[in-house]
């Protein structure tokens, strides 16, 4: 008889990215899925990505960042999912600029 897969929300947050909310089996597949959210290559951000928070059996049609009710497939509702993408696309183009003028090193 096949196992059923269990639920688990995790919040993983590593420097320099925003912390991304990503649903998966096991900490290893949660990096990968936060390495997709933020575009960068799994390889670059698996050793920095921290576990930040773990919720084991995670509600459905709840959203994570501001707890409404909604009705979709993901774990965050379609506002909170645009404004994540937006927050990181906004700071991975703040450090791209600082790097540029010299800011950042």
């Amino acid at each position: 008889m096949a196992e059923k897969k269990q639920r688990i929300l995790w919040e993983v947050g590593c420097e320099g990215h925003t912390d991304a909310w990503v649903v998966a089996e096991n900490w290893e597949l949660a990096t990968v899925e936060a390495a997709a959210f933020w575009g960068v290559p799994w390889g670059k951000v698996a050793a920095r990505c921290e576990c930040k928070q773990r919720i084991p059996g995670a509600p459905r049609n709840i959203c994570c960042r501001c707890g409404k009710i909604y009705y979709g497939s993901s774990h965050m509702c379609d506002v909170c999912q645009k404004t994540a993408e937006t927050e990181e696309y906004l700071l991975q183009r703040a450090r791209r600029r600082g790097y540029r003028t010299g800011k950042l090193v």
